[in-house]
């Protein structure tokens, strides 16, 4: 029997330690860590001990637990679980075997779904026009989750794959029980099943592609007119039109050899664009297999026993692992080694043949491409595809699939690629600006732009179509001059999203992660549309319209308790609230928590993705916090990391932050590099500087309008400094919605020209005296819903939304909070005719939906929510 190539045999430790193993009547337990037990049952007792595709690793650390046996009963206890198992051979049921989850309380019976289940992702966005709903995920709000491997297929010692041998009522269950411990349930799921890898860090940058017939002149001139415009990348991928498709044998979406009329010299083109920065992958849909027609299959016709004369095909069949030596051999390594591919793009979409019976050949393409990439260890595993179920995240990076441009598909990115995390999927690359159908919008692809930005994978997208375009220099002037300052800073943040790309590997928490992560308050699952990105920043991206009478777009988020700064102008936010955010084209609500520090590397050349000569720090006051920049060379199996550890101590009065020394390989980073402190936030501060503990010279700048203390280093790896800023009257600076915002917000209503200068003249005089809120009741008339709901907004931080919950189609009617509702709130309403309102009573016992005057709101100081949607469309009333 053929075996696999020795670099495709995957290294497992499938079977456990004995210590962790529990035998009792037909049943085998295993405490793999003291969160998740594993469940198998065998009349013949034929326990598997082979790695499964899903479960490579059981020989874990011993787990400390408790167990009693008695003829009646077995029980199995942990710090996290409790099992009881009432003894019966025959069968198991909902009634003898159990577990408890300590966290959380709840109770598990065998053989019960979970209905609380937080969802995971879905194989495929193709054709796909807004919501769909998803696999299940490994979280829930119940706080465990059960897994069924019984029917995935087994590793042999071949290295490749069989069937199980059990009887029919076999069954291999792994129980969760982690209560609220989401990332640390995370962590050990990635112990049974394998890492997150850390991927290239150039695949962090921006990336091109669109199916097309470019020839290798036409995407020269368009990747120099990217160059020409200021607009950095760091892939070019080419389409499926860089192989022959016209032949006598198949419908054409399979090929190997290049379209010589296309490509005429393409290891000179490839060479190119390796010379320009950018990586390249190919484009692969492998179901139609071989045939003569195709430069490589001679020579693997013959490896195969296959006479060339006869022109049979090489029928595409995972099955033979003859075939998948010679499919790597033959077709794919001659392109790497010699012609200069970077890495394969699987478009997978022809079916579910695989030629070996349980086999997803997405599943087994996706395993045997990455493992083949990194062969004999010379550059760092990758390839891009489809998800093809739990366990893919070990198989970076996934292509969503066509989704059709609408506002509604965009809508729906977020939240999918968020939830993603759930299942350990951290890279989900999509179709920025939609792929196909729909309508060519160039708000909307400006919109998904910048949620690219702030998402896994940057990659710009489209299919053949001539009213289709991705280049920003397509949609106008406006449009291009944004989309540059976002992709020049997505280019900007990867020494942020490369640091948070290695935490990932080390602890299986995403880049993009649920709000729910952090902060379990029930508003923190009922935000499909924000997530964190990292550790640092909260990002929730504007998706739907601009309104047309306020040339804004709104936002309603959730912010956990604490303090919250926009990462762009440091306005203030509360936590523990709901907020309404608007903004314009240029805006995208970012924001950055208490103590947060981001670090962003300078303006890129236009291929560059490499380590930054000039590095700055964007530091936020309020809290105590630390981060550790990680760096390496980007593309190494086992690179020599750089780490250098960035610590800010928050007093009300005076921030500490301090910069350690360098700790890894310091050859990592470049030979000179500059940092710039941006403190934001921040009154002026009286600033010292120590270098390894001796004071030192620092001037400061400080522009008032933003308030941003900025000060530069001449960094030395070798050396820890310490930058102390003081003020004694209190160094946080607080930005309120400022009056020049509010105009500019004013000066882009759709109103007449003289009622904007007396509206303004009455916004300032309401700010200037709180008891001012009678212009509400001068411009109601004049003034649409939506600027009425901006000015409530941004005057009284209040509003209203409906947030649509992706998964379960629900709405949720959030009425924008105000902690304590005072006077000057409840004196606007009044003066805007409206005398009663639909409020949640969260201090009385009292119905939630009684309608409660008003007048009688300024003395009872009520903790409740105003439903503002009632005010607006009742605000002509005057019952």
């Amino acid at each position: 029997m053929e075996k696999l190539a020795e670099y495709l045999k995957i290294k497992t430790a499938p079977r456990a330690k004995s210590e962790n193993l529990v035998y009792c009547d037909n049943l085998r337990f295993t405490i793999l860590t003291e969160k998740i037990i594993r469940i198998e049952y065998d009349t013949d007792l034929n326990f598997v001990d082979q790695a499964s595709q899903l479960v490579w690793y059981r020989n874990l650390a011993e787990v400390d637990f408790k167990i009693k046996k008695t003829k009646e009963k077995l029980i199995i206890e942990t710090n996290q679980l409790k099992l009881n198992y009432l003894r019966n051979k025959k069968t198991l049921n909902s009634k003898n075997l159990t577990i408890k989850v300590k966290d959380s309380a709840e109770i598990w019976h065998y053989g019960e779904g979970n209905q609380q289940n937080f969802k995971g992702t879905h194989r495929t966005l193709d054709g796909i026009d807004g919501a769909i709903s998803l696999e299940e995920g490994l979280l829930s709000k119940s706080g465990w989750t059960i897994i069924d491997d019984s029917n995935s297929l087994l590793f042999t010692e071949s290295g490749w794959l069989e069937k199980r041998s059990n009887n029919s009522d076999y069954c291999d269950l792994y129980f969760l029980a982690y209560g609220t411990q989401y990332k640390s349930i995370l962590q050990d799921f990635s112990k049974l099943t394998g890492e997150i890898p850390l991927i290239p860090r150039w695949a962090l940058g921006n990336w091109w592609s669109r199916y097309w017939e470019y020839s290798a002149q036409d995407l020269k001139e368009l990747m120099l007119e990217f160059k020409k415009r200021k607009l950095p990348l760091s892939v070019c991928v080419i389409d499926m039109d860089w192989h022959q498709v016209k032949n006598d044998y198949t419908t054409g979406w399979t090929g190997y050899t290049w379209n010589k009329n296309l490509f005429p010299q393409p290891i000179k083109f490839i060479n190119w664009l390796h010379q320009q920065g950018l990586k390249t992958a190919l484009n692969l849909h492998p179901a139609d297999g071989v045939y003569p027609h195709e430069k490589q299959y001679s020579a693997m016709a013959k490896s195969l026993g296959i006479n060339p004369a006869s022109k049979q095909a090489i029928n595409f069949d995972l099955s033979k692992i003859d075939f998948i030596n010679a499919y790597f051999k033959f077709l794919h390594h001659p392109l790497e080694e010699q012609d200069g591919i970077d890495f394969w793009w699987l478009d997978w979409q022809q079916g579910d043949q695989s030629g070996l019976t349980g086999l997803d050949p997405l599943w087994g393409l996706n395993h045997l491409h990455y493992y083949d990439l990194g062969r004999e260890n010379k550059k760092r595993s990758f390839i891009f595809s489809r998800w093809s179920g739990l366990g893919s995240h070990r198989y970076p990076i996934g292509f969503s699939g066509d989704t059709v441009v609408s506002w509604d598909s965009l809508k729906f990115q977020p939240y999918f690629t968020t939830t993603a995390a759930n299942v350990l999927y951290s890279w989900w690359s999509h179709d920025i600006g939609g792929h196909c159908m729909g309508t060519e919008d160039p708000e909307l692809y400006l919109r998904w732009l910048q949620f690219g930005v702030f998402s896994p994978i940057m990659r710009l997208h489209s299919t053949k179509d001539d009213f289709l375009d991705r280049r920003p220099w397509a949609h106008g002037a406006e449009i291009l001059k944004i989309a540059r300052f976002y992709l020049q800073l997505r280019h900007q943040l990867i020494p942020y999203l490369y640091t948070h790309s290695y935490l990932a590997n080390q602890t299986a928490v995403s880049l993009l992660r649920p709000i729910y992560y952090e902060d379990q308050s029930p508003a923190a699952f009922a935000v499909p549309d924000q997530y964190f990105l990292g550790s640092e920043l909260i990002v929730a991206p504007f998706l739907e319209p601009t309104d047309q009478t306020t040339s804004l777009s709104k936002q309603t988020i959730w912010l956990p308790a604490g303090d919250w700064f926009n990462f762009f102008d440091g306005q203030s936010y509360k936590g523990a609230s709901w907020h309404n955010v608007y903004g314009s084209l240029a805006e995208v609500p970012v924001i950055a928590k208490a103590g947060a520090i981001v670090p962003l590397g300078a303006a890129s050349k236009f291929g560059s993705t490499d380590n930054p000569v000039e590095l700055e720090l964007n530091i936020f006051p309020g809290a105590d916090n630390s981060f550790e920049l990680y760096e390496d060379d980007g593309a190494a199996i086992n690179p020599a990391a750089a780490r250098t550890k960035f610590n800010s101590n928050w007093k009300p009065k005076q921030l500490k932050f301090t910069i350690e020394k360098l700790s890894g390989n310091a050859d990592v980073i470049p030979a000179e590099r500059r940092i710039k402190l941006k403190f934001k936030a921040v009154k002026n501060a009286e600033v010292k500087l120590y270098t390894d503990g001796k004071a030192t010279k620092i001037k400061g700048d400080y522009n008032l309008q933003n308030n941003c203390l900025c000060l530069e280093i001449d960094y030395q790896p070798t050396s820890r400094y310490e930058v102390v800023l003081t003020n004694q009257s209190g160094l946080l600076k607080k930005k309120d919605i400022s009056l020049s915002k509010i105009k500019r917000i004013i000066k882009n209503f759709k109103l007449e020209t003289v009622v904007k200068t007396e509206l303004f003249k009455a916004v300032k005089k309401a700010r200037q005296r709180d008891s001012e809120v009678d212009f509400l009741n001068r411009f109601c008339s004049v003034l649409s819903n939506s600027q009425l709901e901006v000015l409530i907004a941004l005057l009284y931080d209040a509003g209203t939304a409906q947030i649509k919950t992706a998964e379960f189609n629900n709405l949720v009617i959030f009425q924008g909070k105000l902690s304590e509702l005072n006077y000057n709130f409840s004196s606007a309403l009044l003066a805007a005719g409206h005398h009663k309102a639909q409020v949640n009573n969260t201090s009385a016992k009292t119905n939630p939906n009684k309608l409660i005057d008003l007048n009688q709101l300024k003395a009872d100081k009520w903790n409740l929510t105003v439903n503002f949607t009632k005010f607006i469309q009742h605000r002509y009333s005057s019952d």
